[in-house]
């Protein structure tokens, strides 16, 4: 199972602080630590995406790819789907931040009269 953090000293903070909540102070005092709000401790922008394009043999960027292939014995070309030496794009970042879907907390503006 999982271990219990609530004994373990604090992430945020470089003292460790007592069952009440207190830490001490190097000269003996003691301080209140600050609470933390868990919704500021996540960001409500997204920088990145994963990508969803791939990268050929050449350097081509493209969703998917398809080579001809001649069929024996005439002159037709049929169009095959390439799915060999293909890498993925990777990590995308936005031009600008997005909102995050999940994010609880409601973004408004005041109307100004």
């Amino acid at each position: 199972m999982g271990a219990s953090w609530s004994n373990k000293s604090s992430w945020f903070g470089s003292n460790s602080p007592t069952k009440d909540g207190k830490v001490s102070s190097p000269n003996g005092q003691y301080l209140k630590q600050p609470k933390l709000d868990p919704r500021r401790l996540a960001s409500q922008f997204v920088y990145t995406r994963k990508g969803s394009m791939y990268f050929d043999e050449d350097g081509d960027l493209a969703h998917e790819f398809y080579e001809e292939i001649k069929v024996d014995d005439s002159q037709k070309t049929t169009m095959r789907q390439k799915l060999a030496n293909l890498r993925p794009q990777g990590t995308v970042y936005y031009p600008n931040p997005r909102l995050h879907v999940d994010f609880p907390i409601p973004m408004y503006s005041p109307i100004e009269k």
